[in-house]
């Protein structure tokens, strides 16, 4: 167990060695939009509370997270409780796909299993990891069925994602009658294909799709990008 500080923050988070969190959790953090009326928050699938640690820093309202894995469960509840953030954010250890909450969020926020699983799928030896990366427990489908079941009519659905399963992403939020609202494509340089994708849905949403400018993650070898550097020192969090 190590203990570090959060990117761009004051907070410190707890985490097994390899496990703090990745460059996912700080790009979707940095990317979730919180309209000024947004009262609750939940985050599908927590982790170690990497997530709600960030969102926390930018937002007064309720966050509850949601967490299968009882190892993950117990490490965020001693994140919260070490930056003394145990009145503003829960934690539950439950199955996104069956919990009912007693309020309908306005945001649900996920950075859920990328790789589907098949025979030639090549899984991590560690059964926490599998769980958290491949579609094991919970997929594409599942993932948007739960978060339906939880999300206020008019409600933001924020998501990082393969780039490649884009057309999964799409055919399943039109499915449960989520509307693509903002997207964003994430390159590791100029010269590569993107790897990632963020995602911005509006549950029974209209309107048109902003596509965002691509994020790079380096100028050059080893050097990060100006926008990238940015979001590592926290310019979402600047108070």
């Amino acid at each position: 167990m190590v203990k570090r500080d959060l990117l761009g923050t004051k907070l410190m988070i707890m985490s097994d060695v390899g496990k703090a969190f990745n460059m996912d959790t700080v790009l979707l953090s940095d990317f979730v939009r919180i309209p000024k009326r947004t009262k609750l928050i939940m985050d599908y699938g927590t982790g170690n509370a990497a997530v709600m640690l960030y969102l926390s820093q930018r937002f007064d309202g309720e966050l509850v997270g949601l967490e299968l894995q009882e190892h993950r469960y117990l490490l965020a509840l001693k994140n919260i409780e070490l930056n003394n953030l145990q009145n503003k954010i829960t934690v539950k250890n439950v199955d996104v796909k069956t919990y009912q909450h007693g309020n309908r969020a306005d945001i649900i926020v996920s950075n859920p299993p990328y790789f589907k699983v098949n025979l030639k799928t090549k899984q991590s030896i560690d059964e926490d990891m599998q769980i958290a990366k491949h579609e094991i427990h919970l997929n594409l489908d599942t993932l948007i069925q739960a978060v339906r079941k939880n999300i206020k009519h008019g409600g933001l659905f924020f998501m990082v994602h393969k780039a490649d399963r884009l057309e999964d992403i799409v055919l399943a939020l039109n499915q449960y009658d989520f509307k693509l609202k903002r997207i964003q494509f994430v390159h590791p340089s100029v010269d590569h294909e993107p790897n990632q994708i963020l995602i911005e849905a509006r549950f029974k949403g209209k309107g048109h799709l902003i596509v965002e400018p691509p994020l790079f993650q380096y100028k050059s070898k080893g050097v990060l990008s100006d926008q990238m550097q940015a979001i590592y020192d926290g310019r979402m969090y600047r108070k």
